[in-house]
């Protein structure tokens, strides 16, 4: 049947309205009024109904050029995209190596576009670091101090800690459960994600105990799930085993390769029993502190671990055990040769004003400088301070490396990063300057942008330019 055009509908509507008038009014009920009303009623809903049934039915064609969008009818101001870039001298990538002369392009603090010819959208931010060197900002795979326990509700946002670590290039920390982003002076993206790792207590016989039964009966009911499914496949009538919860799910997930585990392991000893039993139940692990790590590289290779360790972290070999043992500076060179992820952190997980030369976060770039000293590629020493510690957090999706898609969090340095006298002089975060050396009270004086050659009048003090006397000013004067 063809549906009636809507004229007719319009038509029947109006000739139920004579109908209704002509039938006079209705304050005395008659069977003629009641019949008269009962068309008009009538009309009327099939002209609602047909009505509404074209309009439902009418295609949904593009909205006519100038037309207001829905937040504007709604009321609502629509927020025009935050343009930011950087005009890099070098972009050390870490992932497609360094860059010459590029500007990294971010819209609303992810990189858009890197490029030697890009056009920038007008009212966009620009850093002209054409003389500098771009990395990925820093990440510490832990900390202590930076943000808040409850990073949401306890992170001061203006707090000296957070500004030593920006100054020192970090841009994201690992803080117990969480991996929070350095955000000055505002709490908007503080927090990226929660950590996927399963800490396993291997400290003492007893706990170790419990770890081996709690996988124990992990892999137990993985095997009768299996099991029931086999029977079933078979047209069986088979129940599930009942799914562990708590702890135990956290267990079945490790089995399952849906999660990590984390864990803490020095000494030879507990290296080894720690590789041995990954390997037993096929879970992989991040292992903390590997100070001996280099004597059993190849078995953690195999069992597919990463490390976190402090190449300053000293050990005095065991005299009375007749296998190698102890610190060696060789421990991160040794442990990348053998396939383990590096990520490498100072022996404090703090940050402090306790000396640039500190052996806290304040300098993380030097400690990747040590292992580079003890034998590790420098490709690689960069890696274990952006990188490797994002894929071990689990959002190397977001941060890590300098690529479209991803955070524009970035530190500019004057020279090589692992140098002992780059110091940072811009810190980026969400394509926001978080950081400028300059602009800041505690470093400013060090090496300052503002001196070009050119002599100021500032006091003869250290860092003085090579060949000056104690008595000469910063620029020879």
């Amino acid at each position: 049947m063809r549906p009636t055009p809507p004229r007719r509908r319009v038509g029947a509507a109006l000739g139920a309205a004579r109908l209704l008038e002509a039938a006079g009014p209705l304050h005395a009920p008659s069977g003629a009024h009641a019949r008269a009303a009962g068309l008009c009623v009538l009309a009327l809903g099939v002209f609602v109904a047909g009505a509404a049934s074209a309009q439902s039915s009418r295609p949904a064609g593009p909205r006519p050029s100038g037309a207001p969008s829905e937040k504007a009818a709604k009321g609502e101001e629509e927020k025009a995209p935050r343009w930011f870039a950087v005009h890099a001298g070098w972009a050390h990538t870490v992932t497609q190596g360094v860059l010459r002369e590029v500007t990294i392009l971010a819209r609303d603090g992810a990189i858009a576009a890197i490029g030697s010819d890009l056009d920038l959208p007008e009212g966009t931010e620009v850093l002209d670091a054409r003389r500098y060197h771009v990395y990925p900002g820093l990440v510490a795979f832990d900390s202590a101090g930076i943000v808040g326990t409850s990073p949401e509700d306890s992170t001061d946002v203006y707090g000296l800690n957070l500004s030593l670590a920006l100054s020192a290039g970090i841009t994201t920390v690992g803080a117990g459960g969480t991996v929070c982003k350095l955000t000055y002076g505002t709490l908007e993206g503080h927090v990226l994600g929660r950590s996927n790792l399963v800490r396993l207590d291997l400290s003492s016989s007893a706990s170790r105990k419990r770890v081996r039964e709690a996988l124990e009966g992990a892999r137990a009911y993985l095997r009768r799930l299996r099991a029931a499914e086999r029977a079933k496949a078979r047209g069986e009538k088979a129940q599930a085993p009942k799914a562990p919860r708590g702890k135990g799910a956290s267990y079945l997930a490790l089995l399952r390769g849906e999660r990590r585990a984390f864990l803490r392991a020095s000494t030879q000893r507990e290296l080894r029993f720690a590789a041995e039993l990954a390997l037993r139940y096929g879970f992989s692990a991040v292992v903390d502190g590997a100070v001996e790590g280099w004597t059993v590289a190849p078995l953690l290779g195999r069992a597919g671990f990463a490390a976190v360790l402090s190449p300053r972290a000293r050990r005095r070999p065991d005299e009375r055990s007749n296998r190698p043992s102890g610190w060696s500076i060789e421990n991160a060179a040794r442990l990348h040769a053998a396939g383990v992820p590096l990520a490498l952190l100072p022996r404090s997980r703090g940050i402090g004003t306790g000396g640039l030369a500190g052996r806290d976060l304040f300098t993380l770039a030097l400690e990747a400088a040590f292992a580079v000293r003890g034998g590790l590629p420098e490709e690689a020493a960069l890696e274990a301070i952006t990188l490797g510690p994002a894929r071990m957090l689990g959002v190397a999706d977001q941060i890590g490396s300098l690529e479209v898609g991803k955070d524009c969090d970035l530190v500019v340095v004057p020279r090589d990063l692992l140098h002992y006298e780059s110091l940072p002089e811009w810190t980026v975060v969400n394509g926001r300057v978080a950081y400028d050396k300059e602009r800041d009270t505690l470093l400013r004086a060090v090496r300052s942008r503002a001196l070009n050659g050119e002599n100021l009048d500032l006091p003869p003090l250290w860092p003085r330019p090579p060949g000056s006397s104690t008595q000469e000013g910063p620029a020879g004067e």
